[in-house]
């Protein structure tokens, strides 16, 4: 396992998968390969508060973010109050089942408007959850910005050279 943050585990790549009529998912065995090795053998799934998706963890995650929000804010902030009952209050520990998969309850799948497919995106020390068609969407809006963001990454390499002697 690689060290880091969320216990070590770095989730990288995007997998569509199916989901059945109770809603089981196969996680990706990339994924599961890493969360296995968590002391829950298993996924902890909450409505993303910032993107209409799911967000995914391992639980070392879950508990550094809750370590961090004891740390960060008093005990009675209205931050941490909205933070703690927006994500903690809402994760559902998902164990795999003999096939590597999840069931997603109803309310999770409401939300991210997930029916048949769902798209699981490694973002680093989570996993964003997606309706395959709002994933396109946010996948493009987010190329968008890599390429603006890129550009001024671009205008600073010749000062870098420039700063190290290199530019004359």
């Amino acid at each position: 396992m690689q060290a880091g943050m969320a216990g070590g585990m770095r989730f990288t790549a995007n997998y569509s998968n199916k989901v059945d009529a109770k809603g089981r998912v196969s996680v990706p065995a990339r994924y599961r390969a890493l969360l296995e090795k968590s002391e829950f053998p298993g996924i902890v799934v909450y409505e993303s508060f910032k993107l209409p998706c799911l967000e995914a963890s391992s639980r070392e995650f879950m508990d550094e973010l809750s370590q961090r929000l004891a740390e960060d804010f008093g005990a009675f902030e209205d931050e941490k109050e909205a933070l703690a009952t927006t994500i903690l209050g809402a994760a559902f520990d998902l164990p795999f089942d003999g096939g590597g998969r999840i069931l997603l309850p109803q309310s999770l799948m409401q939300f991210a408007g997930i029916t048949s497919m769902a798209v699981f995106v490694g973002v680093g020390e989570k996993i964003l959850i997606w309706e395959p068609a709002a994933w396109e969407a946010y996948r493009d809006e987010q190329r968008s910005k890599a390429r603006a963001a890129a550009q001024r990454l671009g205008a600073l390499r010749p000062r870098a050279v420039a700063a190290a002697g290199g530019g004359q």
